[in-house]
Formats: C-alpha cells, sequence, structure tokens
C-alpha cells in the first residue's frame, strides 16, 4: 500500500467513526474488545476478536467489567463496520450496488456465530449514508458477487 493510499485511509477511517457515533455505535477500547471476546467464549460464542468494529454507546460502560457484561451479553450487538470513502472515485448506488469489501474470515464467521447478534454497518461518506444489515442480507451469488481471496502479511523472510 502507498502513502497516499494509507493516508485516505486513516482520514475515511477517522470521519467514520465520527459519523456512527453520532448514530449511538462506538469503537471499544482493547480492554473491552477483550472482555467482550472473554465473555461470549465463557457463553460457549467463541468468537474473533478482530471480526467487529463496533458496540452500540449503551453498552460501554457495561463491556469495562466482565461481570456486568455477562449480565447483557444477550442484548449486545456486535458491528462491523464498512465505508465507501469520501474522495472514492466510483460511485456507490443509494442501494449500495458499487460497494466493494474485504469480508475477514473472522467477520464471517461472528457473523455466523452470533446471529442477530451481529451487524454490518455499510456507510457511504460522500453523502454519510448508512444502512445496518445481515450478513444474508447481501452475501449470496444474486446479490454480490464473491471471490475467495487471501491475505498475506509478511512477518519476515529469511
Amino acid at each position: 500500500m502507498n502513502g497516499d493510499s494509507y493516508n485516505k485511509g486513516k482520514v475515511n477511517e477517522s470521519l467514520s467513526w465520527r459519523v456512527v457515533r453520532k448514530r449511538g455505535l462506538v469503537r471499544p477500547t482493547n480492554e473491552q474488545r477483550k472482555n467482550i471476546v472473554d465473555v461470549f467464549a465463557s457463553i460457549g460464542k467463541p468468537i474473533g476478536k478482530s471480526g467487529f468494529d463496533l458496540i452500540e454507546s449503551t453498552y460501554y460502560d457495561a463491556a469495562l467489567d466482565k461481570t456486568t457484561l455477562l449480565g447483557v451479553i444477550n442484548k449486545i450487538t456486535l458491528f462491523e463496520l464498512k465505508t465507501a470513502g469520501l474522495k472514492r472515485k466510483s460511485k456507490v448506488g443509494d442501494d449500495w450496488k458499487g460497494l466493494g469489501f474485504t469480508l475477514t474470515n473472522s467477520e464471517k464467521v461472528n457473523a455466523e456465530l452470533l446471529g442477530e447478534q451481529y451487524k454490518f454497518v455499510f456507510l457511504n461518506l460522500k453523502n454519510d449514508k448508512m444502512n445496518v444489515y445481515d450478513i444474508g442480507d447481501f452475501f449470496k451469488p444474486e446479490i454480490s458477487n464473491i471471490y475467495p481471496t487471501f491475505s498475506v502479511f509478511i512477518k519476515g523472510v529469511e
């Protein structure tokens, strides 16, 4: 990834967080994320910690304490954010036609494991349009082109 792409991504990410915050969604801290993963695991739902971005602001404080979190875990929904950038060259339609994104294995597994407690947020920064979907709303061949890929991040090659 070149520097321009990286910087655009960081600008879009920052703008995205502001928009979703206004709509009641927040990024959990690392501690909250760990608590959420641990408490879901304790009830037999071993989710991936990198497979979600947001929680409802209503549960932000509850996620600070595992005991409190356990009392509300069946009410919590996790959200994965997919953003169309502000300076995107290709148009994204009102029906989201043209939006492309990577769906990680962790996101897919979390969505399948949690069902109604896991949603995808589509956000278009050009018009601040935001919709929330279940994986079944878009992950089917009659609605989306789905291509298997591998993501490789080199940790060191001898």
